[in-house]
């Protein structure tokens, strides 16, 4: 056998193990539920004007694990450029990608406040699982499944709102005047909510200077749809709110029967 037919030793078990290792590690997180995912940062925006100079700009998605919180964090050193109004930042090099472990009771905003980075505390408490073209491949797989989830959940609101508000009418009128929870506000705003099909669904009045306005709005995955059909909202919050007040005077009628 001469030298050319000899095997390489890192072409099988060496590279075979850390490549395993890696498909196994996604996998798992391929398995985890996107909505398990807290996600921190936004894109970087040059137009943005902010109240405090940078020198990195930090994305990160974080869950909590039996050890501690697993952050898949994207930190991009930026140029900061004073402008009236802030300070705007573009890219100065490239994302530098990692995979750390924080101590229980950790928040996204002691990397994204930039009064928290850096600090000794924080600084000693951080543990560096992966970095580099691993950490990047991680954070890629997350950043897509929790893209994708959303996505999945906005079609669902989406197609939830339309139905609902196609017959919205016989939708309240199926309510109950108790399934209707009063909503803390302002001494001028009046305002009740309820779960309907699944949907919370708010009313509300604000009265001022003898005027008032009607709001309805839809909420569900964190998503929220504002109507702006001001008479309908006017006409369902009226609809509600004739309900609740129908129902409190029959109960306290029911009470002063009781005294007789």
């Amino acid at each position: 056998m001469n030298d050319n037919d000899k095997k390489d030793p890192t072409a099988d078990g060496d590279t075979a193990k850390p490549t395993g290792l890696l498909e196994k590690i996604k996998a798992t997180l391929a398995s985890t539920p996107a909505d398990r995912w807290e996600q921190g940062g936004e894109e970087l925006d040059s137009s943005k004007r902010y109240q405090r100079a940078q020198e990195t700009w930090e994305q990160l998605f974080c869950t909590d694990t039996k050890t501690g919180v697993l952050v898949l964090r994207c930190s991009t050193p930026v140029v900061s450029n004073f402008f009236a109004g802030g300070y705007s930042f573009t890219e100065a090099s490239v994302s530098r990608y990692l995979v750390e472990l924080r101590p229980r009771g950790w928040t996204p905003k002691m990397i994204l406040d930039p009064g928290f980075r850096g600090t000794q505390a924080t600084a000693r408490q951080v543990q560096v699982l992966a970095e580099g073209d691993v950490a990047r491949q991680l954070y890629i797989e997350v950043q897509a499944a929790v893209r994708q989830h959303r996505e999945s959940l906005r079609r669902d609101f989406n197609d939830s709102v339309e139905r609902l508000s196609a017959n919205i009418r016989e939708q309240i009128q199926g309510t109950a005047a108790e399934d209707w929870q009063g909503v803390e506000g302002e001494a001028s705003y009046t305002g009740y909510r309820a779960d309907v099909n699944g949907m919370a669904v708010t009313v509300g009045c604000t009265v001022r200077d003898r005027s008032s306005s009607h709001s309805m709005t839809f909420s569900k995955y964190g998503l929220r749809w504002d109507c702006r059909d001001m008479n309908l909202c006017k006409e369902i919050f009226t609809m509600v709110d004739d309900s609740v007040r129908q129902a409190s005077l029959e109960q306290l009628g029911k009470v002063l029967e009781d005294m007789l």
